[in-house]
């Protein structure tokens, strides 16, 4: 599964059409942004209610330390293994569903 996904990474032409279609993407959203920005804006201010769920600006910005490292990843997948060995996790390409125990070759 992850062989799969490091393949394609590695594909030079995949990678060029990702870039240029990321390219793209944020190209429709900015100009979605610059058309729409002012009509977006005065819809949120009219919600005589503001709230968490209807704020106009999200905080992205984020701390390294506060991800999942290799430790706790590790610790995280051994006991979803020893809880539930025989859930289906994963559908390999050939449509072949796997249980967590199978990915993980238990």
């Amino acid at each position: 599964s992850s062989g799969i996904n490091a393949e394609y990474g590695a594909h030079g032409p995949v990678k060029t059409f990702c870039f240029k279609r990321l390219c793209f993407l944020e190209s429709k959203f900015n100009l979605h942004v610059l058309l729409n920005e002012q009509n977006e804006t005065a819809a949120q201010k009219a919600v005589p209610h503001r709230d968490f769920y209807n704020v106009r600006k999200v905080d992205t910005h984020i701390h390294g330390s506060s991800c999942f490292n290799q430790k706790h990843l590790l610790r995280f997948i051994k006991k979803k293994l020893k809880k539930y060995p025989d859930e289906k996790v994963f559908q390999a390409p050939d449509g072949r569903v796997m249980t967590l125990q199978e990915v993980f070759g238990g």
